[in-house]
């Protein structure tokens, strides 16, 4: 101890230097946007190597079960292929809705035209048993990704981005506790709001929704559609428990999320292809 002590005060200016460099560093960056930015940007890139490198090794164990999820997202894709050649996009409304319920979620934001684009990613860091989870993915502003656009797999509604580099995103899961999804009853489109508020990561609330709607066991509840992050009917997870309360002016309802969060390999990140022109002409009308 004496030794580390003599150590110490040998070196005391240069340690006191480095300490004040530290201080100086702090203060910069903490009170100018650049050179926040700046460091935000490298960080990510130094952080999404790491996890990318990690995520290398790890992915190398999971071969088999990433190329199974892999295979029946192919098995669906050409199902996709098979219908549209037979049904042509831009059939009438009532063949158009036909086709959508046959394809599965993956064909999503199909009506006159098509609205949504999606940016394959891989998810290279995962959180799950904590208050306020996030994901990190392979890609970023290079690959066309940008703060604010949705992430989901074929299973449904996975988060949003958060933050993006040129070559990695973070992402909020929607296992935070700041995270909330636009959403709906599916049998009858009433509108609510569905949020992670337990510590079970299979587990969530759909809020807001009013005590006179029938509500069972079993109803599925999807994302609404009204606003540019998903397109409308991407499914968030299935009612598991419906509870009436005198006291309270909505039902309590619990649903099963539909993602495995524990398993996630392979994502895809929505880009609206009208995302601008909406939220152009809504600033206009909020003037």
């Amino acid at each position: 101890m004496s030794q580390l002590f003599a150590i110490i005060f040998k070196y005391r200016v240069f340690l006191v230097f480095i300490l004040l460099e530290l201080v100086a560093a702090a203060l910069i960056v903490n009170n100018n946007t650049y050179q926040r930015s700046v460091i935000l940007s490298s960080s990510n890139t130094v952080v999404g190597g790491i996890y990318n490198t990690t995520s290398n090794i790890e992915q190398y164990f999971n071969l088999t079960e990433v190329n199974e999820d892999l295979l029946n997202e192919n098995a669906l894709l050409r199902k996709q292929i098979e219908l549209n050649q037979i049904v042509g996009i831009n059939d009438s409304t009532d063949q158009q809705v036909v086709q959508k319920d046959a394809l599965s979620p993956l064909f999503y934001g199909m009506s006159d035209t098509i609205a949504y684009d999606f940016i394959p990613a891989r998810v290279i860091n995962n959180s799950v048993y904590r208050s306020a989870n996030y994901i990190t993915l392979n890609k970023g502003r290079e690959d066309g990704i940008v703060e604010g656009m949705g992430i989901m797999t074929k299973d449904g509604v996975v988060g949003q981005v958060k933050s993006v580099s040129n070559h990695f995103a973070t992402c909020y899961s929607l296992l935070h506790r700041d995270m909330a999804v636009s959403s709906e009853l599916k049998k009858n489109g009433a509108l609510c709001t569905v949020k992670w508020n337990t510590e079970d990561p299979t587990k969530a609330s759909a809020n807001y929704l009013p005590l006179h709607l029938d509500i069972n066991v079993g109803d599925t509840i999807t994302t609404s559609g009204f606003n540019t992050v998903y397109p409308e009917g991407v499914m968030l997870g299935v009612v598991t428990e419906a509870e009436k309360t005198p006291s309270e002016r909505f039902w309590l309802v619990t649903i099963d999320v539909s993602v495995d969060f524990s398993k996630l390999h392979h994502v895809y990140v929505s880009k609206s292809l009208f995302r601008a022109e909406k939220d152009s002409l809504e600033a206009m009308d909020e003037q």
